[in-house]
């Protein structure tokens, strides 16, 4: 039977999912913002100027996307194996869809704003293996935020449908963590060989921490085998 109560409609909207999606939107602001941050005075160190400009908006993006959605996967784990409360695993989803909106943002600003402005794309952007990883990545996290309902877990069916959304998200952020990497190889390793910008790229946590999220995975498909 459909709710027909505006104010029982007014306080579904205002209730769990809504608390949910204002963090999730404010872990990728701060996110966003501490990147920005980071960048900007890496450059300094790096560079040695002092220069804020879309670039380093659009490489915030890009490692907020990435945190987020790894986040949004390696809760699985960290509520499996600290026994706290499953109220964790409802948050999976919204910081999984906002990173997939992250990403899209680092997209549109990375392929129309940043030419636009004429400004340079990131360095080793048009590496084709680089492009086909993150666009692939995309289109993963975009069939996911699609089926992130539950017409599409009626339709599938329960276990079909987490099994999707596992797979699908797992593929996705190894292909996320992988478009990094061949982005940004080169300079995590002139980063270990001279230190000279004193910090690395907020690149490289980013991607050890999709590692571990996806270790921290496997940890749980072997620790639910034995039991």
């Amino acid at each position: 039977m459909k709710n027909t109560d505006p104010k029982n409609r007014t306080n579904a909207r205002s209730g769990p999912g809504r608390g949910l999606w204002v963090r999730a939107w404010a872990a990728s602001a701060v996110s966003v913002a501490f990147g920005c941050a980071y960048f900007f005075v890496r450059q300094h160190f790096k560079d040695g100027i002092w220069r804020f400009d879309l670039t380093l908006v659009d490489k915030s993006l890009g490692v907020a996307a990435l945190f987020l959605v790894t986040l949004s996967m390696a809760l699985t784990g960290i509520v499996h194996f600290s026994k706290r409360s499953g109220r964790l695993l409802a948050a999976r989803k919204y910081y999984g869809l906002v990173g997939f909106w992250t990403g899209l943002a680092h997209g549109v600003v990375n392929h129309v704003l940043l030419p636009a402005a004429g400004l340079h794309v990131e360095a080793g952007a048009e590496d084709p293996l680089a492009e086909a990883a993150g666009l692939a990545a995309l289109a993963l996290f975009a069939l996911m935020a699609v089926a992130s309902n539950a017409g599409a877990a009626a339709s599938l069916g329960p276990g079909r449908w987490r099994r999707f959304l596992s797979y699908a998200g797992y593929a996705g952020l190894v292909l996320a963590a992988g478009h990094a990497a061949l982005l940004k190889w080169a300079s995590w390793t002139k980063y270990f060989r001279t230190f000279g910008s004193v910090l690395p790229s907020l690149s490289l946590p980013a991607v050890l921490f999709a590692a571990a999220a996806v270790l921290l995975r496997l940890a749980v498909w072997i620790s639910r085998g034995r039991k």
